[in-house]
């Protein structure tokens, strides 16, 4: 189970990425349309994934957690420093 489950974030999380432009700046959430069967969403958009209510729940808190990591703020690269100077061998 656990597996499968790790599986279904990655590509939860890829299709997020993918499919939804502004998915990094969305905040994902559980829902239900049948009272069963779970999946995530943000606002009008919608992935299905027929997971239970907890599974669901975790799946929108990881793909939430791994798109605030990637937001443009995140890095700040200063004019002066070394990424700019491919001499230095400093990999940014």
């Amino acid at each position: 189970m656990k597996n499968r489950f790790g599986a279904v974030s990655g590509m939860v999380l890829l299709a997020c990425a993918a499919v939804f432009p502004n998915a990094a700046f969305a905040t994902w959430s559980s829902y239900t349309d049948d009272g069963t069967h779970y999946g995530i969403r943000e606002g009008d958009n919608k992935i299905p994934l027929g997971l239970s209510e907890k599974d669901a729940t975790k799946t929108a808190h990881k793909v939430n957690k791994a798109l605030g990591k990637d937001k443009a703020d995140s890095v700040v690269d200063a004019p002066n420093s070394p990424c700019h100077d491919p001499t230095s061998g400093v990999v940014c």
